[in-house]
């Protein structure tokens, strides 16, 4: 009866073996998977929500004391504080600071000046654009008459808009020709006190007007 139990207990041996090889097998991962790594979560520094974010400064413009600091303009501004004109014709404007300083340091004491200038800006080839002329007056007390006309011609209109002037500053680049007609019109916008203003060598000087009309601020009709 022994010998007979034998092959059930062999057959019992062969059958647990088989499955728990191939169960082993089947729980092993594959190399790629092995392989494949999730990236570590890195946290990225944020600012404090309260922080003060500091404003972006703006370019700095060139406005009226940017003008003043530059001291180009004392000499002929110390002459008309001088006179204390209550009226000034600029004929030419040059690079245009010279018209912001003189009526800045003017209207302290004058503040009904009457201030114009006469110049064609880029109409004629000019390196100042009337655009750029209009910015450089921002922040005066007083807003100048333009007149973008021909020398001559614009000392006709200053005469009807604005009258006789106490004071005429001729621009230093102002060539020969134009010179001459001015002097043929000159007088219809001076009187026997309006001071004339011109470079001499470099430096500004005054001369008296040649005309013998009575000071008056009547425009003409």
């Amino acid at each position: 009866m022994a010998p007979a139990a034998k092959p059930s207990a062999q057959a019992d041996a062969g059958t647990a073996k088989t499955p728990v090889a191939k169960t082993t097998a089947s729980v092993k991962a594959s190399p790629a998977v092995a392989k494949a790594k999730v990236p570590p979560v890195v946290a990225k520094s944020t600012p404090p929500a309260d922080a003060p974010v500091a404003p972006k400064a703006k370019p700095a413009s060139r406005g009226v004391l940017s003008m003043l600091s530059r001291g180009e303009h004392d000499a002929l501004v110390k002459l008309l504080s001088k006179q204390q004109p209550s009226s000034v014709l600029e004929v030419g404007v040059g690079d245009g600071s010279r018209t912001p300083a003189i009526v800045h340091s003017l209207t302290e004491t004058q503040p009904e000046l009457k201030y114009a200038v006469i110049d064609q800006f880029e109409m004629v080839g000019g390196t100042l654009k009337l655009r750029d002329f209009h910015g450089q007056l921002v922040g005066l007390s007083i807003r100048p008459s333009i007149i973008p006309e021909p020398a001559a011609r614009g000392i006709v209109t200053v005469l009807h808009r604005l009258g006789m002037m106490d004071a005429i500053i001729l621009d230093p680049s102002l060539d020969s020709e134009t010179l001459i007609e001015i002097e043929t019109v000159i007088g219809k916008v001076s009187h026997a006190d309006t001071t004339i203003l011109r470079q001499t060598n470099g430096k500004w000087a005054a001369s008296a007007s040649t005309s013998t009309t009575l000071r008056s601020n009547r425009r003409a009709a």
